[in-house]
């Protein structure tokens, strides 16, 4: 989990940690502070949700993205100086992306998380809202329960925004499973509620990616990936929920676009889904995970061609964002269907 320095940052939360779901699911919310000219600043920043009895996981998980997400955006606004002069391997656009744009020139320091070397990297990539720059300001890596489950959630976008682009890899519906997929009471509160949840699988080599669209009152989409269908389900499923809540305001541009054409076209993604899908095997709820946690760099490396790199703003071990060069998330993806893609 990132950390920050003592006495720079502090997280709080802005409310308790508040249930739904009947107290099946929980959301957590907190936002990050900084000292600015001797006031004050902060804004809600992070929604995280979980399942019952994991509340104090939640919360730090909460609290750490939202910490991360202000050290990006401190970034953003002062660049440290003179990073060039502590030296590294200089990565630049054309790395993450084809065809750049002109870059900025400005650069940040990073550290390759399989060989410890030093990078910089282009800033683009890095910051979250720098609309100017023409590169997509991706939120994907953010860094709340580890930098592990950073790369994991690159892997996962770049899966699904490869598959919207070119739909050739069985999509599997695992929706009649959910009640094995999920925790007990789950999904009957979900369904009490109103609610309509639909799971699907995409097999990737080394994990498995789900997509888990929540419909109802507000609809939302969301991908994860993990070492087995049911732990990227629930995960998928808890990042559903989270962004059901999440204001659109505190989100960059892209991304509220993207969920705002999930919300007001829930029935045409439920349905290109569907119509996509293909029933799968009910052992896919049993199988065994054989990926270690620790093997998400590795993964990256094989399936991107690039050690990923983990950004440190302030001190070594402080890790508040993971950046994989080849990954999709750095750039619009197109789309095979008029339904734009729902994930940078």
């Amino acid at each position: 989990m990132a950390s920050m320095p003592a006495g720079s940052w502090s997280a709080t939360g802005v409310d308790e940690v508040v249930d739904c779901l009947g107290g099946a699911v929980h959301l957590a919310y907190a936002e990050a502070a900084s000292e600015r000219a001797g006031e004050r600043a902060g804004e809600v920043a992070a929604i995280v949700a979980g399942f019952s009895g994991h509340e104090a996981r939640t919360r730090a998980r909460a609290r750490a993205r939202a910490s991360a997400v202000r050290a990006l955006r401190e970034l953003a606004e002062r660049p440290p100086t003179g990073a060039r002069a502590r030296g590294g391997k200089e990565l630049r656009l054309d790395d993450f992306l084809a065809d750049p744009p002109a870059s900025t020139g400005v650069v940040l320091p990073g550290v390759g998380l399989l060989s410890g070397n030093r990078y910089l990297l282009p800033a683009e990539v890095v910051w979250l809202e720098r609309q100017e720059c023409r590169v997509e300001p991706a939120t994907s890596g953010v860094v709340d329960h580890g930098v592990a489950e950073a790369i994991a959630e690159i892997f996962a976008h770049d899966v699904v925004a490869r598959w919207w682009a070119d739909p050739r890899r069985p999509l599997l519906r695992v929706s009649e499973q959910l009640d094995r997929l999920l925790p007990p009471g789950v999904m009957a509160s979900a369904t009490g509620l109103g609610l309509r949840v639909s799971a699907f699988v995409l097999s990737a080599q080394d994990a498995s990616v789900a997509l888990v669209t929540v419909g109802g009152d507000a609809g939302a989409l969301a991908v994860a990936a993990d070492r087995t269908v049911k732990s990227a389900v629930s995960e998928a499923f808890l990042l559903a929920m989270a962004s059901r809540a999440q204001p659109w305001h505190t989100l960059p541009l892209p991304d509220s676009l993207r969920r705002f054409a999930v919300w007001h076209r829930e029935g045409d993604y439920a349905a290109y889904l569907e119509g996509m899908a293909v029933e799968a095997d009910t052992s896919l709820v049993h199988e065994l995970g054989g990926l270690r946690p620790a093997s998400w760099p590795e993964i990256a490396g094989h399936r991107f061609g690039h050690e990923p790199v983990a950004v440190e703003p302030q001190a070594p071990g402080q890790v508040v964002k993971v950046v994989c060069p080849g990954a999709a998330c750095y750039r619009a993806t197109r789309s095979a269907t008029v339904l734009p893609c729902p994930v940078p």
